[in-house]
């Protein structure tokens, strides 16, 4: 039995989780509002995860579970949304937790608004071992109403507030027209792909509704080899293509060429390839961040100090590692680019767009 007047279904797709699957769904039984279905997709688990989703689906009758052999987490959202009720999707990592008035949020927010189609949220990052700290990586930002996906995506990248991962907002399902395909980090392609057709009213939330965790299994820990870095320059290069044929302002669609940048530059740092640091060195000056750092932050500013307090704010902004930060700095402090100034056509300035 279903919880008849909520709008939400949520979707978990699980793979061996069992030590963070409970602490999940706990945060999603314990909501004000409850979601009418909570979907939980079990990608052959070979550990205790399907015994753990069969426990809480005996007790919680909106709990479903689908088994299916191991296929990725791509094709376990598919599933989701194939049998889905509700007219609203939420994902949720399996080993994440929500706000316990999340739900409840949206819920008031969508009797205010019939009309509402996306609700967006902010979210923090928390260790396994440690309770969950308030970010400094975002903007905050204020509750507001947009009348286009459009609008919205163009306040969020001017707030440098945008990050793609499918897990940070509400939707309505019938938005969702682009599956997933397996490829890595093509949340950011789903993501243009909902909110740019999105229509009507968008809420903000502004507390911090997302607790995404961070553990040795999460991404930032994987075996990031060749393959997985020449997939991720295809789909970012993908992303600059989508975001080019959108009616945005010139700055947000800059700030969405310089995520692309990191988001890779960020990956290249942390794969096995190439073994020497001379290597990565080079494929730091070719992925040509640095040079667009220096032409959107310090353009008109002579004076190095202020230079480098533009770098420092936009490393806080992003929440870099510890070898970007440095070279954005060394790059920053040398002046390694004094003459060069904004253009227009943005694209010109995408690494991603050289490969």
């Amino acid at each position: 039995m279903m919880n008849k007047d909520t709008h939400v279904s949520v979707i978990i797709p699980c793979y061996n989780v069992r030590d963070y699957i409970a602490n999940c769904l706990d945060s999603l039984i314990n909501q004000q509002c409850l979601p009418k279905e909570i979907i939980c997709i079990d990608d052959g688990s070979t550990d205790d995860t399907l015994l753990i989703l069969q426990k809480y689906s005996s007790k919680y009758n909106y709990i479903k579970i689908i088994q299916q052999d191991n296929q990725g987490v791509s094709s376990a959202r598919n599933r989701g949304i194939e049998i889905a009720t509700a007219d609203f999707v939420l994902f949720i990592d399996s080993d994440d937790i929500i706000n316990a008035n999340l739900l409840h949020q949206f819920e008031s927010s969508l009797t205010s608004d019939p009309n509402l189609e996306f609700f967006y949220f902010n979210y923090t990052f928390f260790d396994v071992s440690k309770a969950p700290q308030k970010s400094n990586k975002l903007i905050p930002l204020v509750q507001k109403k947009f009348e286009s996906g459009i609008d919205l995506l163009t306040y969020l990248l001017e707030r440098k507030n945008y990050s793609g991962v499918v897990w940070r907002y509400i939707f309505k399902r019938d938005l969702f027209t682009k599956n997933f395909i397996g490829k890595n980090h093509e949340d950011h392609l789903v993501s243009l792909s909902i909110i740019s057709r999105a229509r009507l009213s968008y809420y903000f939330n502004n507390k911090e509704a997302y607790f995404h965790r961070v553990h040795s299994s999460s991404l930032s820990n994987i075996n990031i080899d060749s393959i997985y870095v020449h997939t991720l320059k295809n789909v970012l290069k993908e992303c600059i293509q989508q975001i080019n044929k959108l009616q945005l302002s010139e700055s947000a669609k800059l700030n969405y060429v310089l995520l692309m940048n990191i988001t890779y530059l960020e990956t290249v740092l942390k794969s096995n390839l190439p073994k020497s640091k001379k290597d990565k060195d080079s494929l730091i000056q070719e992925l040509g961040l640095l040079k667009l750092l220096i032409r959107i932050y310090t353009n008109n500013k002579p004076n190095v100090i202020r230079n480098i307090f533009y770098i420092l704010k936009f490393i806080k902004l992003h929440n870099c590692s510890l070898l970007t930060k440095k070279v954005l700095l060394r790059c920053a402090i040398t002046k390694q680019y004094p003459n060069l100034n904004i253009k227009s056509n943005y694209e010109q300035y995408s690494s991603l767009n050289k490969f």
